[in-house]
């Protein structure tokens, strides 16, 4: 008899063991989630933050690189400099509402005007290097003004870093790693 209720077991163990964990996995709801539940009666919907999250396909096959748009000048110079997904005006635009009040500019304009005035004429005490691609780094640490300008004379960023000369030590040893791994490239590709 023992036997018997061990090969009947051992038959509809199988069986009820898949049965048990297509159950618990089925009834899993997979944890919490980071996405906002929908409250009683609303509907869900997805909408992005805005038109340029989530261009139509239509538009995002015809709208231009930013790089080749026209861009205001200042001084002679560009006002800003644009990069894959944003105009000049749009990364000026955004520089100021991140970095504005750093800097106490009362808008946009005010905000490029110092930021120029920066680049153009740094402090002498400020420290400066330069990328491979022309953009040089430029940082003041007595006012702890960190800015980053292209060849052109645009400004890329200019702001007031949390961690003062610590993150300036870690832009040269980042540019340090960047121009050595190039550099390493270059001597496999010739050897």
């Amino acid at each position: 008899m023992t036997v018997r209720l061990a090969s009947w077991f051992s038959v509809l163990a199988t069986p009820l063991a898949i049965a048990g964990v297509a159950l618990a996995v089925a009834a899993c709801d997979g944890g919490a989630s980071a996405v906002k539940a929908p409250k009683a009666g609303d509907v869900a919907s997805v909408e992005p933050a805005s038109d340029r999250d989530a261009p139509s396909f239509e538009s995002r096959t015809t709208r231009s690189d930013p790089r080749d748009a026209p861009v205001p000048k200042v001084a002679g110079k560009p006002m800003w400099a644009a990069n894959r997904t944003r105009t000049a005006e749009e990364n000026a635009q955004r520089g100021f509402e991140r970095y504005g009040s750093e800097f106490a500019a009362a808008d946009v304009d005010d905000y490029v005007r110092k930021a120029h005035a920066f680049v153009a004429h740094p402090p002498s005490e400020a420290e400066t290097l330069t990328r491979p691609n022309g953009d040089t780094l430029i940082y003041d640490p007595k006012g702890n003004v960190f800015a980053v300008v292209t060849k052109a004379g645009a400004p890329r960023t200019m702001f007031k870093p949390d961690d003062g000369a610590t993150y300036w030590s870690q832009q040269k040893t980042r540019e340090s790693r960047r121009t050595t791994a190039s550099r390493d490239r270059g001597a496999s590709d010739n050897g």
